[in-house]
């Protein structure tokens, strides 16, 4: 008799979740503002739910999700590209807008810890050579040193930042290495 119960009791509840599942995968017509309008009203609490817990209970960084998602829907609608939409595709949206921004701070991360890091007591005496080399020049000697050969830029991308012609740069370049390597051999 209590394993009857049970069974109707399953029964019961898959009853109850069928009816929910039905409602959620229902279709919305999003070409038009009310379809968009009533997606929106059937499905936000869920969606926002679902951020709410992708962002560890960060309310606000999930209603930047479910805002993202909703943007994504309404410019892939305008562009012609869905006509029909239900929970699942929004849940994807906002799950992938969340891996996206997971990833773009973990890029973000790895640069602050670069820029972060000192250099290794190994290249800090040839830092201070070169610090002290770059000290007895001009500053626009000094910058066009650093745009071409730290910064790795072109001659021509270094005379376009610099204002000046491709020939007065390089001529600029090469007096500016002849008084560095003066400075390095004097000191």
């Amino acid at each position: 008799m209590r394993r009857r119960k049970q069974v109707l009791g399953d029964v019961e509840w898959s009853g109850r979740w069928a009816r929910h599942v039905n409602e959620a995968v229902r279709q919305h017509d999003v070409k038009s503002r009310e379809g968009l309008m009533a997606l929106y009203d059937d499905v936000f609490d869920e969606v926002h739910r679902s951020a709410t817990r992708l962002t560890r209970g960060d309310r606000a960084a999930a209603e930047d999700l479910v805002q993202d998602a909703f943007v994504q829907l309404v410019r892939a609608a305008r562009n012609g590209s869905v006509d029909e939409v239900g929970i699942g595709w929004l849940l994807t949206a906002v799950r992938r807008r969340h891996i996206d921004r997971l990833r773009s701070a973990e890029r973000e991360n790895r640069r602050l810890r670069l820029v972060a890091s000192s250099p290794s007591p190994q290249h800090s005496d040839g830092c201070s050579e070169i610090a002290s080399a770059l000290g007895g020049l001009s500053i626009r000697e000094c910058t066009a040193l650093v745009l071409r050969y730290v910064e790795d830029l072109p001659v021509a991308e270094v005379a376009e930042l610099m204002h000046s012609s491709v020939r007065a740069t390089e001529s600029l370049l090469q007096r500016a290495k002849r008084r560095a390597r003066q400075g390095e051999v004097t000191s």
